[in-house]
């Protein structure tokens, strides 16, 4: 995989992503990339392609995903502040990826916000992708061979219904490859055959064990128990978990994570619809848990600000981090501004509280716009101090 995606890497023209190429031990024939450029394939996708040049096509075109940004271009702010905190928190080298992704609420299937795109930037992503394969001297052709061939196995099969759902076909796949590469200066490709490299790492996939069941390393479970207890204050309802509990605004919404330890909580109108249709919160709060590589609150703080700045670069520190105690945990309170989504005229206010607690570290985003922010600081304020953690 690494060798036939440097190969198309090679051919990238300009501003180049650091990709890299890892294997998933997934029966589902699937590949996706994700922003910035961790590319992941499925073994089941190795063992369905012919040839090498099939496989180099999906990472042409999946490439071609993260180079026309179409990933961030879907993301909403949860996931540019989120995603990036975890990626600098070190949880997606260590094997956590899927769980930390799936705590957010992200799935990397049919319903992934991340990954699910329209026909034109498929269509977009095949160019693409066909152009470096072709630069890398494989038949762009094979591309749409292969999707046409895993669509035509659809029917009998459930392996590849996921990657379809999120890669609908953009029509005439072979016809719109066929076409741009008439503008291609002519040179020979590889056979579209199986390579002795192909064969070997067919034979790898078989004796792979099952997929395990074990949580991914990194992972913060919520403990079994009881919900964490907690006084409300009047005009206030309680979000309660395992692991913490706070409370909000009485007319405000939960929405809860698949983990049942990640949250958002929206103010009534604080929901809002970004530029690509998606929901952004221009108004409330995003909580999430993570295990950071450090125990010391600081270093840890500093590593999950870094990654939400480089996530989203509209989003800058504004103060120096204030130390807090919640609970009787140890915290750190830091301000941050960029413009608002709410309201585009101004700006918006951001705290990001950070807690060390025994299972990890504890992060919420608290977001209003400047023009609400004398009522919403306080009530933030207010928030942080009815949170409980379990012991």
């Amino acid at each position: 995989m690494n060798r036939i995606g440097q190969r198309l890497v090679n051919g990238i023209e300009g501003e180049k992503f650091p990709f890299t190429f890892k294997v998933v031990n997934d029966p589902s024939i699937n590949a996706f990339a994700l922003p910035g450029g961790p590319m992941y394939v499925h073994t089941g996708l190795i063992a369905a392609a012919d040839s090498e040049a099939q496989i180099a096509g999906v990472l042409g075109h999946e490439m071609g995903h993260v180079m026309l940004r179409h990933g961030t271009n879907q993301a909403s702010k949860a996931n540019l502040i989120q995603i990036p905190a975890m990626i600098a928190a070190g949880l997606f080298e260590r094997g956590g990826m899927m769980g930390q992704l799936a705590q957010m609420g992200i799935g990397l299937g049919a319903n992934s916000v991340l990954l699910k795109f329209s026909r034109t930037a498929e269509n977009d992503a095949d160019l693409f992708g066909a152009r470096l394969a072709h630069k890398a001297g494989y038949n762009p052709v094979e591309l749409a061979r292969f999707f046409e061939k895993l669509e035509a196995d659809g029917g009998r099969s459930g392996r590849m219904q996921e990657f379809f759902a999120s890669h609908p076909n953009p029509g005439n796949r072979i016809q719109n490859i066929q076409g741009d590469m008439k503008f291609y200066p002519q040179k020979p490709y590889e056979a579209a055959a199986l390579t002795p490299e192909l064969v070997k790492a067919r034979a790898i996939i078989k004796t792979l064990p099952a997929l395990g069941k074990k949580p991914a390393q990194g992972q913060v479970q919520a403990p079994p128990g009881p919900p964490v207890s907690i006084t409300v204050p009047n005009g206030f309802k309680a979000h309660q978990t395992s692991i913490y509990a706070i409370a909000y605004p009485g007319d405000w919404t939960v929405r809860p994570a698949q983990d049942g330890v990640s949250a958002s909580i929206i103010a009534a109108d604080g929901a809002v619809k970004g530029g690509s249709g998606q929901e952004d919160i221009g108004h409330g709060i995003m909580i999430s848990f993570v295990q950071p590589q450090t125990t010391d609150i600081n270093a840890a703080t500093e590593e999950i600000l870094k990654g939400i700045t480089q996530g989203n670069p509209n989003l800058k520190i504004s103060g120096s981090p204030q130390g807090v105690r919640i609970d009787n945990y140890v915290g750190r309170v830091t301000p941050m501004q960029g413009p608002s989504s709410m309201r585009p005229s101004e700006r918006e206010n951001v705290l990001v509280l950070t807690v060390m607690h025994s299972r990890g570290m504890f992060y919420g985003v608290f977001i209003a716009p400047e023009s609400r922010w004398r009522v919403a600081e306080p009530e933030y304020q207010q928030m942080m101090q009815t949170l409980r953690f379990s012991r």
